[in-house]
């Protein structure tokens, strides 16, 4: 019997894994194992063509998991695939059938809903359904007709979580080089916050054994994960597990990026400098900057000891995220910005912004007439108002959430963000209003546009950043300042692409003499940027922060043009002699250094400078279809990366 198992992402992304279908799948006997079928969906797909590729799998039996940006779209992919194939069970579980099964079965035509964890109750299902028996009665398993619909469906019972079969160390999930894992690690959390669907179900919390853990990791490193992002709401409590884990990794995977929870109030400065020990970066909850909205959430907040935490990150060199929420009960829109200024000041790498969902089966979604909560009945369930939250304030905050999130985080502003401040005398918030106003006015962006971040490109945001730059520094009568305040943000966008793009290493092996290099045309390793600046940047660097008031007043516009490329996790930013930037700007695969240097250059100089070029990586044979002219992968001409300084 094959057993489909379709999951929809809400992007394509590292972080598009389908960890519950896999779990379900590892879950299962062996046999049934093996005839177990994940299927990755994206929103871009049409209906139809998910439909196919469902049915295309020759189900005997089809399982969904639910989440809320993913209930509407496959329940109505369950309607329609019932009414080609009704002889075929259809069942689904996750968060939104565990909170809502009768809404859940009756829209997607089921045949049944799975509620709480699936793992154990999915097998014996799956069990009987091939050997052509009725399912029996299982805990958290409703049927259609199901009396316990009617009554409120019980749930699954909590698994021995130290039982469960791994997806990775199954092979249901398989580890992809340069890829991205969900490592689940625990289920639950300790805390109760109203508005979070985590700690309902009473199993408490439940940590995976350490020997699985190892194993996980182990198997991460041979197939050279690059980014794995950790399953657990606050992984460092209680303090002491979060720091074995810390060493864990340290030890195990010191080469791989991970991704953290964490709550502030359990950080230390032990903590803190296990987390500077790895690539890593950790996103703190904060939701709210005001004690007062956050008692209404079942959450305490102490500012003080928050910003203390978030600083002793800083002090570490951990990079680090916060999450904040606007619509929550007893805030207003000007709360909302006093959150944000409060975030924004403590500088971190980005600030992730999101409107209030009022989920089923919380305690805010019970208790949601008490604070005159109005939000939607369907997925995402988003906030539509409160007492203290109308409508056309929401909607400011949505914008100014929207320019945060432009300017500010795809924009890589957390480096040059103060500078800017300082520049134009303004604050965060108003900065980013005065943004906001400026791109659907003057900037021509339109409002839906400029709400909607992924329809961004790096370069379209340079460009708006740099426009609205120069329209304020005119404005406030600071125009001199432009040249550096656009080397400043060129700077940062230009490290920022770098680190996120090809590294450039080493050519492997010396530098062939036949044919001479100095006769063959070559041309630039994809990872390098030639960027032009107003002034010369090692000037710029070794200000440490540039800032665009002291660099005006202290240097002269010269130009320079910086060559940035990657090795590792370090980005090189060397500024080009004249000669070296000739050759390389020149390197386009048609043209041998020879002819580029054309009798400007002496030959034995022009040659040591080939040499090197080569030698580092920074040229490479010219590429056909993915593969050089002499037939070898890109790959295959260089090597693991070496301490290098450019000269």
């Amino acid at each position: 019997m094959i057993i489909v198992l379709p999951t929809l992402h809400v992007r394509p992304s590292a972080q598009a894994v389908s960890l519950a279908a896999a779990s379900l799948a590892a879950a299962l006997p062996k046999k049934l194992r093996t005839q177990a079928r994940l299927i990755d969906l994206f929103p871009e797909r049409d209906e139809s063509e998910m439909l196919e590729a469902v049915r295309a799998a020759g189900p005997g039996l089809v399982a969904i998991p639910l989440y809320s940006w993913s209930r509407i779209p496959m329940l109505a992919l369950a309607r329609r695939f019932k009414e080609q194939c009704p002889e075929v069970p259809v069942v689904a579980g996750g968060p939104e059938a565990t909170a809502d099964p009768e809404g859940v079965m009756a829209e997607g035509s089921l045949d049944g809903v799975i509620c709480g964890e699936g793992e154990e109750t999915f097998r014996e299902l799956a069990k009987a359904l091939a050997r052509g028996q009725e399912p029996p009665p299982l805990p958290g398993l409703v049927l259609k007709g199901d009396k316990l619909l009617r009554e409120g469906a019980g749930r699954s019972p909590a698994a021995r979580i130290e039982e469960l079969p791994s997806p990775w160390l199954t092979g249901v999930l398989t580890p992809t080089p340069g890829g991205g894992v969900l490592w689940e690690i625990s289920r639950g959390c300790p805390f109760s916050c109203d508005f979070c669907f985590d700690a309902r179900g009473g199993h408490g919390v439940r940590h995976l054994p350490r020997q699985r853990l190892e194993a996980e990791l182990d198997l991460f490193v041979r197939s050279g994960v690059s980014q794995v992002w950790v399953l657990d709401s606050t992984f460092n409590f209680p303090p002491e597990r979060g720091k074995a884990l810390l060493r864990l990794i340290a030890a195990k995977a010191p080469g791989i990026h991970f991704h953290l929870e964490a709550k502030a109030d359990f950080l230390d400065r032990e903590t803190a400098a296990l987390l500077a020990e790895i690539p890593c970066s950790v996103q703190l909850g904060l939701q709210s900057a005001r004690p007062e909205v956050l008692r209404n959430l079942n959450r305490s907040f102490d500012p003080r000891l928050f910003e203390e935490k978030a600083r002793m990150l800083s002090a570490a060199g951990v990079i680090f995220g916060l999450d904040l929420i606007y619509g929550l009960p007893g805030d207003s829109h000007q709360g909302f910005r006093q959150s944000l200024l409060t975030a924004l000041q403590l500088q971190p790498n980005h600030v992730d912004i999101f409107p209030l969902a009022v989920l089923p089966g919380t305690a805010l979604h019970r208790d949601r007439s008490r604070y005159g909560l109005r939000a939607q009945d369907r997925p995402p369930y988003e906030i539509l108002e409160t007492i203290t939250y109308g409508a056309p304030d929401l909607s400011r905050s949505r914008l100014l959430a929207a320019a945060t999130d432009l300017f500010y985080n795809l924009g890589r502003a957390v480096a040059f963000f103060p500078a800017l401040l300082g520049a134009t005398g303004r604050d965060a918030v108003t900065f980013l209003e005065e943004f906001a106003a400026w791109a659907l006015d003057r900037g021509g962006v339109e409002r839906e546009r400029f709400l909607v971040a992924e329809s961004w490109q790096p370069d379209q945001i340079l460009e708006l950043q740099k426009a609205w730059l120069e329209h304020l520094l005119r404005q406030v009568g600071r125009q001199e300042l432009l040249p550096a305040a656009r080397d400043l943000v060129h700077y940062h966008f230009h490290y920022a692409e770098t680190l996120l793009g090809e590294e450039t290493l080493p050519a492997a092996g010396n530098v062939p003499s036949e044919p001479a290099p100095w006769n063959t045309p070559w041309q630039r390793a994809p990872g390098i940027r030639l960027v032009s600046f107003t002034y010369e940047i090692l000037d710029l660097l070794e200000m440490g922060e540039i800032d665009p008031v002291q660099c005006s007043g202290l240097f002269r516009p010269v130009g320079s043009t910086g060559l940035f490329f990657r090795r590792g996790e370090e980005v090189f930013c060397e500024s080009l002699q004249e000669d070296f930037l000739k050759l390389l700007a020149g390197c386009d695969g048609g043209r041998c250094p020879r002819e580029i240097f054309a009798g400007s250059v002496p030959e034995r100089e022009g040659r040591e400078i080939v040499d090197f070029a080569v030698s580092e990586g920074l040229l490479v044979p010219p590429q056909e279809n993915g593969r050089t002219k002499d037939g070898r992968a890109p790959d295959e001409t260089q090597r693991r990366s070496r301490s290098m300084t450019p000269r």
